[in-house]
């Protein structure tokens, strides 16, 4: 399976996987530029309304409450970012490249959703799951790339699982909110250096 078709088939919500009318792609949009820009407590379903220029039953018919409609908006924006990841994969020359694409293209994007947002997901209890799947989503794919590595030699033996896991806590740092606020250096910067790092301590010696 590819991953773009593994991706496809990782939904845990029923309503990321169902179809919306063209309208109702266009009122998920503003819902979810609304949320990345005021989080889950500051909006309630007037304001994604009246910003959507639609009326409340008109999202009740996409999801049947505010935080509902948090977690599709989530759950469809780690798929778009999963998907661009996989596409970096399957662009890139060799397996060493494949890896350095994932840690890098999709952890940018996911950087890129904002320390409000994030917050935001992080402390709410059901979006944090949601947030964890799709992590663990990501992190198998990982996982195969490095063990596809070490298969064609171009990475020394190695405990793929332990490495990935490794490799995708070092994200989650440099795209941590805490440290997009404290530290001096950026997150594109860090993830470069600890890819750079990382990869290159894996060379056959």
């Amino acid at each position: 399976m590819s991953y773009p078709a593994r991706i496809a088939d990782s939904g845990v919500l029923a309503p990321g996987r169902q179809r919306f009318s063209p309208r109702q792609e266009e009122v998920i949009d503003t819902v979810e530029t609304l949320f990345r820009r005021e989080g889950l407590r500051g909006v309630r379903m007037g304001d994604l309304a009246t910003a959507a220029n639609c009326s409340r039953s008109t999202l009740y018919e996409i999801a049947p409450s505010k935080e509902d409609l948090f977690l599709l908006v989530l759950d469809r924006m780690m798929r778009r970012i999963s998907l661009r990841g996989a596409a970096a994969i399957n662009e890139a020359s060799s397996n060493m490249d494949r890896i350095r694409a994932m840690l890098t293209s999709g952890a940018l994007d996911f950087a890129d959703l904002g320390p409000r947002y994030l917050d935001a997901v992080r402390s709410h209890p059901p979006a944090r799951m949601l947030l964890d799947h799709w992590i663990a989503v990501c992190r198998d794919m990982l996982e195969d790339l490095i063990a596809r590595a070490i298969a064609e030699h171009e990475i020394r033996p190695v405990n793929g699982r332990v490495v990935a896991e490794v490799m995708f806590a070092s994200v989650l740092t440099f795209t941590d909110p805490d440290f997009t606020r404290t530290s001096r250096v950026t997150t594109a910067d860090a993830l470069g250096g600890m890819v750079d790092l990382l990869l290159n301590g894996l060379r056959p010696r």
